[in-house]
């Protein structure tokens, strides 16, 4: 299904641990942020939401499913997606 490898949401709720999450996502290069070509700033995601530019939808579904079952959280609901392109403010 989510098989293609490149830019990919992913968004999610959970139980507790919001920032092991969190940190656990960011160790495995997924983003929180997103930066526009000549421009300094850092334009943040909604909370829970993050991006990895080489990873498909199923591998970034798999890698939260792992990281919350580590960290014994329960997911509540997720989806992932792959971004071919967006636009964000």
């Amino acid at each position: 299904m989510g098989t293609t490898v490149g830019n990919v949401f992913i968004s999610y709720d959970i139980n507790k641990l919001h920032s092991s999450v969190k940190a656990a996502l960011e160790n495995l290069g997924y983003y929180d942020y997103f930066k526009i070509e000549n421009d300094p700033k850092k334009y943040l995601l909604p909370n829970t939401t993050f991006w990895h530019p080489t990873k498909s939808s199923d591998q970034a579904m798999s890698n939260l499913k792992s990281v919350c079952r580590n960290l014994q959280v329960t997911l509540e609901k997720a989806v992932t997606v792959k971004a071919t392109e967006f636009v964000g403010m």
